[in-house]
């Protein structure tokens, strides 16, 4: 379970920091459904139960509508984590004056009895000494920039931050834009570019990804399927060389789309050194995409002037339901193929067989206990998971 591409989805940057897009809501459901397990696991032998969460460029807290952004969230997390007890730190970093404004009032509002930091500079500039304070605890990065995210070079930074208290955990998550095709179409030009193409060679990492992108789509005039060919060629390019330099983390990639059936605005990445990380953060996809199915089924009522809440909301029902019953069943017939081939395995050792590419970040822990189920009383394992929370790792028996 080392290389996720994941799930199609995305947002509508327009009225950016105003009010939350199809996209935000994917990307902070994730967060939200992350941050929990994250600090939980990793803060339960951490030194002093800490855990830090560094949000690199993180907006105004709040949007102007009142619906939370990272900030806002981090914080509220953080006050529901100290029960366990957990003590989380959160350290933003946001270079805008006027959005470091309305984020320290949003701290100032809600951060009562939380450790942070609200940092007025470049997170380039300030990631070093960052990673210096938080160097013996688990680590949690979030870079969501505008447009080009650090470099590829600082990235790695994070997973080789200084420890003198073991290897605490380290995982980042990377807002990489579909931007790039603005630059890419530089390399067709015959005009003075080379110090924009600079940027990008910076923040992945060197030329490589050029001759990839040229490869996917050789001309300027290329179809849309091969410039969304040399994109996702070039983020899966960018997800490699992080593993590498990160001393073999896995990635996950999403794609973010305002509708289903729209290119992506951005892709994200998630890197971690832990398998239960990657299988963590599967999960809190599931439910991201979950939410965000919802978002759009309202936003899509409301556009069309379709009835009322209720009528929305039980037709959106429907249609989840007929998808888990999809998902359930396709689940089960590839682990039924599994079980017949007459060995005991495991979902995490078997994750492209049974997940493949249009499941992987999809499905969740409710899918699969439903899917074994369903070959249990079809008499094609002996093994049940009532009970059993940890069903990747639970071992299937053929009967």
């Amino acid at each position: 379970m080392s290389d996720y591409r994941g799930a199609r989805v995305s947002s509508d940057t327009s009225n950016f920091h105003k009010s939350k897009q199809s996209a935000a809501v994917l990307k902070h459901a994730v967060i939200n459904s992350y941050v929990t397990p994250f600090a939980s696991k990793t803060g339960s032998t951490s030194k002093g139960n800490r855990v830090a969460f560094v949000d690199g460029y993180a907006g105004p807290g709040r949007y102007e509508d009142g619906t939370e952004g990272s900030g806002a969230m981090l914080l509220r997390k953080a006050k529901e984590l100290a029960t366990l007890p957990r003590k989380v730190e959160c350290h933003f970093v946001e270079n805008d004056p006027e959005t470091v404004a309305r984020l320290r009032d949003v701290a100032a509002a809600e951060g009562e009895g939380v450790t942070y930091t609200i940092t007025d500079e470049n997170i380039s500039a300030h990631l070093p000494k960052l990673l210096d304070e938080v160097k013996d605890i688990p680590l949690f990065v979030y870079l969501d920039p505008c447009g080009l995210p650090i470099p590829l070079n600082e990235v790695a930074l994070i997973f080789d931050r200084p420890s003198g208290y073991g290897t605490p955990a380290t995982e980042v998550l990377i807002n990489l834009t579909a931007g790039l095709r603005r630059f890419a179409g530089m390399l067709y030009s015959d005009k003075a570019v080379a110090n924009s193409l600079k940027r990008l060679d910076e923040a992945f990492g060197g030329e490589w990804w050029r001759d990839v992108w040229r490869e996917k789509c050789p001309t300027k005039e290329g179809s849309e399927d091969q410039k969304m060919a040399a994109e996702l060629a070039v983020v899966e390019g960018y997800a490699e060389r992080l593993r590498q330099r990160a001393g073999g983390a896995g990635t996950w990639i999403i794609d973010v789309k305002p509708r289903a059936n729209l290119k992506p605005i951005y892709y994200l990445v998630f890197a971690s050194r832990h398998v239960d990380g990657l299988v963590t953060f599967g999960e809190a996809t599931s439910i991201g995409l979950e939410r965000w199915r919802k978002h759009n089924a309202e936003q899509v009522a409301e556009d069309t002037l379709f009835g009322d809440a209720a009528d929305w909301e039980a037709v959106w029902k429907l249609e989840e339901n007929k998808l888990k019953n999809e998902w359930v069943d396709t689940l089960a017939g590839r682990l039924t193929s599994e079980l017949a081939k007459g060995h005991a395995f495991r979902i995490i050792d078997r994750d492209d067989e049974i997940l493949g590419d249009d499941l992987a970040g999809v499905v969740r822990t409710m899918h699969f206990r439903a899917a074994i189920n369903k070959v249990l009383a079809a008499n094609k394992t002996t093994t049940n998971p009532k009970g059993v929370s940890d069903l990747y790792r639970l071992i299937l028996m053929p009967a």
